[in-house]
């Protein structure tokens, strides 16, 4: 495996790397390192595969998640990601302001968002790079799911909307994708991008166990303060910062499984009512609004 060593971080490029933690994956059981930039704050998968060789590390089509739910615990999250599908199309039509119109998902996974999306009157078009992913999304929503690749073909200003729930950190070269994604959109549009923070209160409580890495998949672990200063450089404007609550007790439910090493409905559910009382310090998973800069 070719993989690729980072020395500096792309968003400030600050060479003051520090090692975070180990992320064991649970797919290829290689462990990844994960860095932390002291500048920016920018956390970076290090020895990350480069993307035509990531295959072995998408789940094959005999997966969990490719099966039917086995038990409570499984059947109770499937729930919770049903509502999650249902809580995008909301963000999508608040943030704005539109019932319908065309959008592009980049990163969509099995198409489970662009479905739902689809199905409330919108045209949704997706991109993955996950093979099985796609084949899954395509059969089963009878969607048009393209290789991740094709993203860089699609002609400017094609879109109304386009976003990117927690994929961003995905891409080989975060500038470009950025301004790809910024190019995507009419002039009017809106690019919603959303990320697991990578210095929330979680990901600090079960470290190499908080499923928010997702490394090697995901390359950049983006945090408020170094999105902010990416989004600066791309003439692109935050005009709205969100989170949700759902996402992160979905994202402290896997990472409870993973720590715990067994499921629990019940210790579940107690650890998401210690969660939804708490009052995070940082948030588990933050949804960014932007638009072009105004000339």
């Amino acid at each position: 495996m070719n993989a690729t060593r980072i020395d500096s971080c792309p968003i400030c490029k600050g060479k003051h790397l520090i090692h975070k933690l180990s992320h064991t994956d649970s797919i290829s059981n290689k462990t990844f390192d994960i860095l932390q930039c002291c500048d920016c704050g920018l956390h970076i998968t290090q020895h990350a595969p480069r993307l035509h060789e990531m295959n072995e590390f998408y789940p094959d089509s005999n997966s969990a998640c490719y099966k039917p739910a086995q038990d409570h615990c499984d059947k109770w999250l499937d729930t919770m990601l049903s509502q999650w599908y249902k809580e995008q199309v909301k963000i999508v039509r608040e943030e704005t302001e539109r019932y319908s119109g065309v959008l592009l998902e980049v990163g969509c996974k099995e198409g489970y968002f662009a479905n739902a999306i689809r199905n409330n009157g919108w045209i949704a078009h997706a991109v993955e790079h996950d093979p099985t992913a796609r084949e899954y999304g395509n059969k089963r929503f009878l969607l048009q799911i393209e290789d991740g690749s094709r993203l860089f073909d699609i002609n400017p200003r094609s879109y109304n909307v386009v976003v990117a729930w927690d994929t961003l950190g995905e891409a080989a070269d975060i500038h470009r994708t950025i301004d790809k994604l910024a190019q995507l959109i009419v002039k009017d549009g809106t690019l919603i991008i959303a990320f697991h923070n990578a210095t929330c209160d979680d990901s600090n409580h079960y470290a190499a166990s908080w499923s928010g890495w997702n490394a090697p998949r995901k390359r950049w672990h983006l945090t408020p303060n170094a999105f902010k200063k990416l989004v600066e450089q791309h003439n692109l404007s935050i005009v709205n910062e969100r989170h949700s609550r759902r996402r992160a007790i979905i994202t402290a439910t896997t990472s409870e499984w993973k720590h715990s090493n067994k499921k629990s409905l019940l210790a579940t559910l107690l650890h998401n009512l210690k969660l939804i009382m708490a009052k995070p310090r940082q948030y588990t998973y933050i949804i960014y609004t932007l638009k072009h800069k105004q000339q």
